[in-house]
């Protein structure tokens, strides 16, 4: 294997690689690219995780942040669900799937480096609750936990009688609700273009 190259990919900045990058990196024809980077698998440096996604063995950088690679897994996305109401500390329970919400078709994906759920929302919910979060160096893009709930209600057609249902339903502590902004709520109800959500994001709100 050519030295230059590895040591390019040992000290990239990030644990993980396209075939974008991979095709700038190695300039040659795409015969020669594939042989190259299917060989590079066979030694164990490039451990696919999709097509033309690839994680980088003994990269400089070498955890990967699942909710960052998630949004490149299968994009355009961002965390949602049970992700995002765990990583708000909504939910109690660890979350082993991170789970998604995307413009495209439904779909999961089995990694080496976890599990990936993607489910379907329609374009014109897609942004609005949506909040960007730092850690370090990445940006992540993760909803807000109304905006999970409202997904969850869109998606899975979940419904309940009260906010209290809800609450015995998910492990939400009551208070979670009371401490949170209620203008989303309102926000939400205005900017969800589904009358189901609407309407339970409605009795959510009254119960408050």
């Amino acid at each position: 294997m050519n030295r230059y190259f590895l040591e390019i990919l040992l000290n990239w900045s990030k644990p993980y690689i396209s075939g974008i990058d991979l095709h700038h990196i190695l300039d040659k024809s795409a015969d020669s690219r594939q042989a190259i980077i299917k060989r590079t698998i066979r030694k164990g440096y490039l451990i696919p995780i999709r097509r033309d996604l690839y994680l980088i063995k003994n990269a400089k950088r070498a955890l990967i942040n699942t909710f960052e690679i998630a949004t490149i897994i299968y994009g355009p996305s961002y965390v949602s669900f049970e992700s995002a109401l765990s990583y708000h500390g909504w939910t109690p329970e660890a979350v082993r799937t991170t789970t998604c919400a995307s413009v495209k078709r439904a779909k999961e994906f089995e990694t080496p480096v976890g599990i990936f759920s993607y489910e379907h929302i329609p374009i014109k919910a897609f942004s609005f609750g949506v909040e960007q979060h730092q850690q370090n160096a990445l940006t992540l893009f993760i909803a807000s936990p109304v905006k999970a709930l409202a997904d969850m209600i869109y998606a899975r057609k979940r419904t309940w009688n009260s906010i209290n249902d809800l609450s015995e339903d998910l492990r939400i502590e009551i208070e979670s609700f009371q401490d949170f902004d209620k203008k989303m709520f309102v926000e939400l109800i205005n900017e969800y273009p589904s009358p189901r959500v609407k309407k339970m994001l409605n009795i959510l709100l009254k119960g408050l």
